[in-house]
């Protein structure tokens, strides 16, 4: 026989075995589209038209001088790009010793107080006392702040304050501390000639007409963007709180540790449950439903399995977590045994659900690589959520996942040093145990129908 002809029967045969199993062929055509339909979503949402970009750093805010200036300073915060301030308006005000509780507790990572001279500071061209309370650990949202409170500077003052900071940045270049009167004397003259340059340059270009000359000289009079050169000079006091107990781990590492963690788990713990597909081809499975065990315990059993192979499959995470990166895992046993329990019991449910309801192995292969990659994706698992501002819609669909739930509970107990009895932490248990008993309901109805009926 032709090898050629020989390769095409066989290619034929496979091809035709495929298309009998239409589910899972849909299912394998359908993983790519709905990836990108998830991603798109979560960039769409975050970056395009509908979306509000990068979240913006919260920043809490106590005014201890209560004067007109430091409440359009406020307000100027409220209206930064890179800041959400707190408490919103109408809310009790905040004080300076509750927020330092706040940022002690891990409740809060800035917190800005306007002490008492603020506007009597900036009526004599001084900057005015601001003292910042900071955790150490989250240098992004520093930064981010940083620019805010710089950017409200010139819009609650506006050009006014330009020679300060120029005298500042000579400053922290080196000149003496002595030469202050004279650098802010220079840098006040420097900052209105450049000025009357800039307007000259208006009056030139609105006479010239162009409309591209035009376009610049608007973005000239909106000003340099100095929060992005020197968000360095922001003259604050600032104080570095490390939130009490927490255990020495970078955000970025908590969130590696526990995303890749718990993806893999939902593979591993789904392959567990596929096993009773796998018993069913074999013929295993027709001779324990004929035999004298309760029907039930079959599927009980698979579920106690991928509960024992995902608790040895965390505990080599997390050794191995321990040992390269030092993530001290046991700092708090019994919130790391009640979180891992609640995650493993949810997942378990979810694998469990997915080998009941599919006809074919490779339909659940297909149908848990899409649910769990989309999961993965929308519940923070590759990347912090939360480092996104998102809609309210978008918020409902990440926390409709159970990746988002388990990464809030790994995530409270490894950065914010959290008890299981913490009230966020509770919450997220208890979606956890829930979607877990829900599956499991799901899985047994399924499996009674799908396989003791059919037996």
């Amino acid at each position: 026989m032709n090898p050629l002809h020989a390769a095409w029967l066989v290619a034929k045969k496979d091809l035709a075995l495929a298309l009998r199993d239409r589910t899972g062929l849909l299912l394998g055509f359908l993983l790519p589209i709905v990836l990108v339909g998830a991603f798109g979503f979560i960039f769409k949402v975050s970056f395009g038209k509908e979306g509000g970009g990068m979240e913006r750093a919260t920043l809490w805010v106590a005014d201890e001088d209560g004067s007109d200036a430091s409440r359009a300073f406020v307000a100027a915060l409220r209206e930064a790009q890179t800041l959400r301030v707190r408490p919103e308006p109408g809310d009790e005000p905040a004080t300076s010793a509750a927020l330092r509780k706040k940022v002690e507790g891990g409740d809060a990572h800035h917190a800005l107080i306007l002490e008492k001279g603020f506007a009597e500071a900036l009526a004599a061209e001084r900057f005015p006392p601001l003292a910042l309370l900071r955790d150490p650990d989250r240098q992004v949202e520093s930064q981010m702040i940083s620019i805010g409170v710089m950017s409200a500077f010139f819009a609650s003052q506006g050009p006014g304050l330009s020679h300060l900071f120029t005298a500042r940045a000579l400053q922290l270049a080196g000149l003496p501390e002595e030469w202050n009167e004279r650098i802010v004397a220079i840098s006040k003259s420097f900052s209105t000639t450049i000025g009357g340059l800039f307007d000259e340059k208006d009056r030139a270009d609105a006479a010239e007409g162009g409309a591209d000359r035009e376009a610049a000289a608007a973005s000239t009079k909106d000003g340099p963007d100095f929060g992005a050169m020197f968000s360095q000079l922001v003259p604050m006091t600032t104080t570095d709180i490390r939130p009490t107990g927490r255990p020495q781990i970078s955000y970025w590492l908590a969130q590696t540790v526990c995303g890749n963690a718990i993806m893999m788990l939902m593979f591993g713990l789904v392959a567990c449950g596929q096993t009773l597909l796998r018993e069913r081809e074999e013929g295993t499975l027709s001779r324990l439903l004929t035999s004298r065990l309760p029907r039930s315990s079959i599927l009980w059993g698979k579920a106690l399995l991928a509960s024992l192979m995902g608790a040895a499959q965390l505990l080599v995470v997390f050794a191995f977590g321990s040992l390269v990166f030092g993530v001290n895992f046991l700092a708090d046993p019994i919130t790391l045994l009640v979180v891992s329990a609640a995650t493993i019991f949810a997942i378990t449910g979810f694998g469990i659900v997915v080998a009941a309801w599919a006809k074919t192995q490779k339909q659940a292969e297909g149908l848990s690589t899409v649910i769990i990659l989309v999961m993965s994706a929308l519940g923070g698992a590759w990347f912090p959520i939360q480092m996104v501002d998102l809609p309210f819609v978008a918020q409902l669909v990440t926390r409709s996942t159970l990746t988002h739930w388990a990464m809030s509970s790994y995530q409270g107990m490894l950065w914010y040093s959290k008890p299981w009895t913490d009230p966020s932490m509770l919450t997220s248990l208890g979606v956890l145990v829930g979607f877990g008993a829900i599956a499991l309901a799901v899985a047994h109805v399924l499996f009674v129908k799908r396989y003791v009926r059919a037996a």
